[in-house]
């Protein structure tokens, strides 16, 4: 059966990918070029297998039907009837063939369109990201100096390919794609960058072209589509583009001090995030940009390239797994049945306690969509806050993706009946408050602890049901004055890239990539260091309580100062003198729009059961303390 070829093909995948990790996890004192390989074996081995799997002689292995009746989810006593090891296929005279195997029948048949559907769907970002590149080179602007640089530089590192070199406004840091003929990419102002900052990110791109990099991301990218449901593919997969980071980081740090790289890369992770997005492709990525810092910084981390020796033998044992594993065929439907698609992400262990009434209760302010929670890897944890701030956190703060928060949701806390909408009173009330902790072993992520494990708890143990809704809102869009913008776009030498020390306002050379507030006297004044109007507009949304969007269509960053005095309780906002400080200082003003707002809408929830021990969670079978709601 197909589907039995595809658990199969799962197992092998897993056991390749799993061996791969430890390796890297072993080697976690070695280079990061090193680990870099074995990851991009394990790669390897998993694109040949499917292939490998159809011409290499097959060694049968069976699987006792008293091993699916101990770790099976489902109840499939019709698989075991006609396929169990050692008994006929082919149906009894005496019984008539086929409603045995329906049920089999048609689980495989759903189970292979839905791997199909979901490698299509996956496939499409590794298409769209091809286009956006051939667009982006395409559209680029090419940069002759930037070129003769690229030039000297390759031949220093021993490269002979013809490199092209171009700026493009859409790009908020360098990156490197093409293989046959590569092309370093960088943002429209690096011809502002200073000379060691340009030089130190030619040289990071240059060794991803000497690596071969882009071709590597890609394959591997395309295999992870494949396997798309496999979460430690995905982690395999962070942990490549990670690790080639780090091994272009070791080259940089061959010819650079390393506290002036970790600066560099500090201000590569402040103009990531004020991007609005990234070509799908693109190699670096803002949240490994911490981890890359702390391994700059190491002075104790071996650096350099991976030597033959090592790619030698990877290659070895790439073909060996390959071979190897492609040979084996799991021939039980029992150990087919024990492997089950992904499900939802859930803790390990969740505790739920309500806590106790408070006399003049006030609504938990914080972090994380209005409430004081905090993660750490495998650990979530957040005090007593009411129902409604657990649901905007899970569903629409920034613990959940881009995609799943709300559309132009107002700044405050979640304690705001604009944003989470119908359910009892008491799913509002300051005076029901309920404390989680909660472990998930391995789990890293704020999107996965904050957002999708911290809705499969509310799902299960609040039994919530609810639905998102939009419309159309008041909004504030900034725009120019009809007097004129009175800012320049932002030129080299404009700020002061030293991090050291305090920073003054009054300094005629604001520190580079800083957002300054400052206030005396009833005066506040708000100084940017390089920023674009979209960051202005986001500062405005939190200082006046209302959603501000940036309608300027200026996209060049600037040197900002607006000063304006905070006024208190003030009905209007327009008289504010804000207003009238943007339009004087900055040629800006904001103005009355319309757009849509986001909220979501409870339709089912209950309160939750009080906890016994911890609700202990083991795979597909649960381990229920007293009390405890059965997961769904």
């Amino acid at each position: 059966m197909i589907a039995a070829s595809l658990f199969g093909l799962v197992a092998r995948a897993t056991v390749v990918v799993t061996l791969a990790l430890a390796g890297v996890r072993l080697a976690r004192g070695a280079r990061a070029a090193v680990r870099h390989v074995v990851l991009a074996a394990a790669f390897a081995v998993l694109l040949i297998l499917p292939i490998a799997s159809f011409v290499a002689p097959t060694v049968r292995i069976a699987v006792p039907a008293a091993v699916h009746d101990a770790i099976a989810p489902l109840d499939i006593e019709s698989i075991r009837e006609t396929v169990s090891p050692g008994s006929s296929t082919a149906p009894s005279a005496a019984e008539p063939p086929g409603p045995s195997r329906s049920p089999w029948a048609a689980l495989s048949t759903l189970l292979v369109a839905a791997w199909a559907v979901g490698t299509a769907a996956f496939l499409l970002p590794v298409v769209i990201g091809l286009w956006q590149v051939r667009s982006l080179r395409r559209s680029g602007l090419p940069w002759r100096d930037g070129r003769v640089r690229v030039e000297a530089l390759a031949a220093d590192s021993k490269i002979r390919r013809r490199i092209e070199v171009l700026l493009h406004e859409a790009l908020p840091g360098p990156m490197t794609c093409g293989l046959a003929h590569p092309a370093i990419v960088l943002p429209i102002d690096a011809r502002t960058w200073a000379t060691e900052d340009l030089r130190r990110a030619i040289v990071h791109e240059l060794e991803h072209v000497r690596r071969s990099d882009w071709m590597s991301h890609c394959l591997a990218r395309v295999v992870a589509a494949c396997y798309w449901f496999h979460p430690i593919v995905w982690a395999a997969w962070r942990q490549l583009t990670l690790e080639a980071e780090r091994a272009c980081d070791d080259a940089v740090l061959r010819r650079s001090e390393a506290t002036a790289y970790a600066d560099q890369l500090v201000a590569l992770a402040q103009r990531l995030s004020q991007a609005s997005h990234q070509p799908q492709l693109a190699m670096a990525s803002r949240r490994d940009l911490a981890a890359r810092v702390v391994a700059v910084l190491d002075s104790g981390q071996p650096r350099g390239r991976a030597g033959a020796w090592c790619i030698g033998a990877a290659i070895a044992m790439t073909a060996a797994l390959a071979a190897g594993l492609s040979s084996i065929r799991i021939v039980a439907a029992q150990q087919a049945a024990q492997t089950t698609v992904a499900g939802r992400q859930t803790f390990d262990a969740a505790t739920i306690k309500p806590c106790e009434a408070e006399e003049n209760p006030t609504g938990a302010r914080g972090t994380a969509g209005g409430t004081n929670a905090t993660f750490s890897p495998g650990r979530f944890f957040v005090p007593c806050v009411t129902t409604e701030q657990l649901i905007y956190l899970a569903y629409a703060s920034y613990g959940a993706r881009e995609d799943e928060r709300l559309v132009n949701d107002d700044p405050g806390t979640a304690s705001n009946a604009t944003k989470i909408r119908g359910g009892p009173a008491w799913v509002h009330s300051l005076r029901d408050k309920y404390q989680i902790e909660a472990t998930a072993a391995g789990a890293t992520e704020r999107t996965v602890l904050m957002g999708a494990m911290l809705r499969s708890l509310l799902e299960d143990r609040f039994h919530l049901k609810l639905h998102r809704e939009t419309e159309e809102v008041a909004l504030y869009g900034l725009t120019v004055a009809k007097g004129g913008f009175k800012l320049k776009p932002m030129q080299e030498g404009d700020c002061n890239p030293d991090r050291q020390g305090p920073i003054d306002p009054n300094d005629a050379k604001p520190r580079c990539g800083s957002i300054n507030m400052a206030g005396a006297s009833g005066k506040t004044q708000w100084t940017f260091g390089g920023f674009t109007l979209s960051s202005l507009a986001g500062m405005l949304s939190r200082l006046l309580g209302v959603h501000v969007v940036d309608q300027t269509g200026i996209t060049d960053t600037f040197i900002m100062r607006l000063e304006f005095t905070r006024e208190q309780d003030v009905a209007d906002i327009e008289s504010t003198s804000v207003f009238t400080a943007l339009n004087d200082q900055l040629g800006l003003k904001l103005v009355k729009t319309k757009g849509p707002r986001g909220f979501l809408v409870i339709d089912a929830i209950e309160r939750p059961t009080p906890d016994g021990p911890l609700v202990l969670v083991a795979g597909p079978s649960r381990a229920r303390g007293a009390g405890a709601q059965p997961g769904r």
